[in-house]
């Protein structure tokens, strides 16, 4: 039952336990608004459908191959430069990590969008909780990466090999267990939902079914939007202006843009592919908190906008190795020397795949610092 925004009587005996009974009627495969009857359920129409059982299974199948043999290959460079691999490059690897686990949950998701949950409660939990530590990892990450150029450049802050690799290194563990606590609520209330109609799926969902379950969606959405998001990115923001007005007043040092040219495209490429699944999903949010209206049209609508925009997002974990390969001139040394070790190219091949990368030859990248390793 859908109540008015006007603040008349009949709102105004609107109680808070009201509102959680019918929160928790809401169901979703991710993160979309439930329908509440038959008729809601059909406004999706056949083009979500289609989406899920067509296009979902070769689009993610894709993704999943380009991102695995991708990050696979990003983690062998990194990591045979492990001795002298820089601060950023140690983050960079830490991503690498996030992005493949991200990577090995899109088969599920296939299979849920064509079949719905068939695997039992405990991979539930995982799948949807690996998600979320992606994301956190993935913004907290870059975050770290854009504070760390920001001390070098701005405040030429420099440390002991030892220290600094050490610091890092704990900055890295702690990450990944803030991210592993900011899952905690899909942990405990992700659940399987049976379907409520003959021609519904059971879904991998959030459950909220009672108070406790409710407080918890809304904490986790509270987290979602401001710690994975909203704070991460106003520190990239704030920290890269400082770099680049630093890097305009300070004589030219080409080894030092190209790392901070590297590292300000793989945030805005973050920036570009979550940005509008986080404006959607905070929509969402209005909604189920009846700030807006709500109806079987705008519910039709958010479902598409969530699939759509998710799918924007997940395409993400397959992109950095990407931007490595095109950006960094030492990552296309470094891999072509791989590929030709592993006898899949020729010495100079990368180089003659675009023409521009016939203009920086690999003895440059020999003499590059391991700054513009990726």
């Amino acid at each position: 039952m859908n109540y008015p925004l006007t603040l008349d009587m009949d709102l105004m005996n609107y109680n808070l336990e009201d509102m959680y009974k019918e929160l928790g009627n809401y169901s979703d495969s991710t993160e979309s608004p439930v329908v509440e009857n038959h008729l809601c359920s059909m406004v999706e129409g056949p083009v979500l459908a289609s989406f899920k059982a067509v296009f979902m299974p070769v689009a993610y199948g894709f993704i999943f191959l380009l991102g695995m043999m991708g990050n696979i290959l990003v983690l062998v460079i990194l990591e045979r430069h492990r001795q002298t691999r820089s601060s950023t490059e140690t983050f960079l690897f830490h991503l690498a990590v996030a992005d493949l686990l991200l990577v090995f949950i899109l088969p599920f998701a296939v299979v849920e969008g064509s079949l719905g949950w068939l695997l039992g409660t405990f991979l539930c939990k995982t799948v949807i909780a690996l998600h979320k530590v992606n994301f956190y990892c993935s913004s907290l990450l870059l975050a770290c990466i854009a504070v760390d150029r920001y001390l070098a450049i701005v405040h030429a802050v420099h440390a002991y090999r030892h220290r600094r690799l050490l610091s890092i290194h704990i900055t890295c563990a702690t990450i990944w267990l803030v991210s592993c606590l900011f899952a905690l609520p899909e942990i405990l209330f992700a659940k399987v939902s049976q379907p409520h109609h003959n021609d519904s799926l059971p879904r991998c969902t959030f459950s909220q079914e009672n108070r406790a379950e409710t407080n918890a969606w809304f904490t986790s959405r509270f987290l979602y939007h401001l710690g994975g998001f909203l704070l991460p990115m106003l520190v990239m923001g704030w920290c890269y202006v400082g770099v680049v007005h630093r890097l305009c007043q300070a004589q030219r040092r080409p080894q030092r843009q190209k790392a901070v040219r590297v590292a300000i495209l793989v945030t805005s490429v973050f920036f570009l592919c979550w940005s509008p699944y986080h404006v959607v999903i905070f929509l969402d949010t209005l909604v189920r908190l009846k700030t807006v209206g709500y109806g079987c049209e705008l519910n039709g609508y958010l479902s598409v906008a969530i699939t759509m925009s998710e799918f924007l997002g997940l395409a993400h974990c397959c992109l950095n190795p990407m931007l490595y390969t095109f950006a960094g001139v030492k990552f296309r040394s470094d891999l072509s020397r791989l590929l030709t070790k592993l006898g899949c190219a020729g010495p100079a091949s990368l180089c003659q795949l675009l023409p521009s990368w016939r203009k920086s030859s690999l003895s440059e990248s020999e003499n590059a610092t391991s700054l513009t390793t990726f």
